[in-house]
């Protein structure tokens, strides 16, 4: 495999994903980070400052995008460590979707990786799906909706200046969605969407990582009480 030197910013997301803690925020959430070939691990985890390893199945799709919104293919190589994949040209944008799976607790106990139906006496259980983009470069691309099924899509395609309102739009199964939480990182100010699905934050110099979260009750399904929908959007501002 080539070595290829890696760009201003994606040393810069290297260096940002280690300074603000991307392994250290609380929720559990999926990112991508860069390497030194052009690559990039996609890393899970969060809770109390630690990675967690994962199997491979659980990264449902991964996809690249160039500036314009064209498709780029990616390679994927499965690592003991996780999963590292690499597209075939400079990409401005990644989008990856996760599926954590169900897990389930009886009372007063630990989260088990099981549904209900395969942990005795869980009286609780969540099935938690993880959705990101990473923006490299700003572009027609970080407006264009992908179709995930929780998705924050920005309302400009240039880069945003820091200090300076920003907004986006979060939707759900391509709709706009009211209600939704979001912050920058785990201590970021909340603001939460309005009913035409927008929010406005306030980015800061160099990466920045957007919070979303949405938890509904489930009903009438033996496997678990909840769904679990959490975003993280990574982009740069200047």
């Amino acid at each position: 495999m080539k070595t290829t030197t890696p760009t201003p910013l994606l040393r810069l997301l290297a260096i940002t994903a280690l300074a603000l803690g991307l392994g250290s925020v609380q929720a559990h959430n999926v990112w991508l980070e860069p390497d030194a070939s052009g690559g990039y691990l996609v890393q899970f985890g969060g809770h109390e400052g630690q990675l967690e390893t994962y199997p491979a199945h659980k990264l449902k799709s991964l996809q690249a995008f160039d500036r314009r919104g064209r498709k780029i293919d990616v390679a994927v190589e499965l690592r003991p460590d996780g999963v590292r994949v690499k597209p075939e040209r400079q990409a401005a944008l990644l989008a990856a979707h996760f599926d954590n799976g169900f897990f389930s607790k009886v009372e007063g106990g630990q989260m088990v990786n099981k549904p209900m139906t395969e942990n005795p006496g869980a009286t609780s259980g969540v099935h938690a799906l993880k959705y990101h983009k990473t923006i490299i470069q700003w572009g027609v691309i970080a407006k264009k909706e992908l179709g995930q099924q929780f998705e924050i899509v920005a309302l400009e395609a240039d880069t945003p200046d820091a200090g300076q309102p920003m907004r986006v739009r979060v939707l759900f199964d391509g709709k706009p969605i009211a209600g939704i939480r979001l912050s920058l990182g785990e201590k970021g100010a909340p603001v939460t969407t309005a009913e035409d699905g927008t929010a406005t934050v306030t980015p800061t110099a160099g990466i920045n990582q957007l919070l979303a979260i949405r938890r509904v009750p489930v009903a009438n399904d033996p496997r678990t009480t909840s769904m679990s929908w959490e975003y993280l959007l990574a982009f740069p501002a200047h």
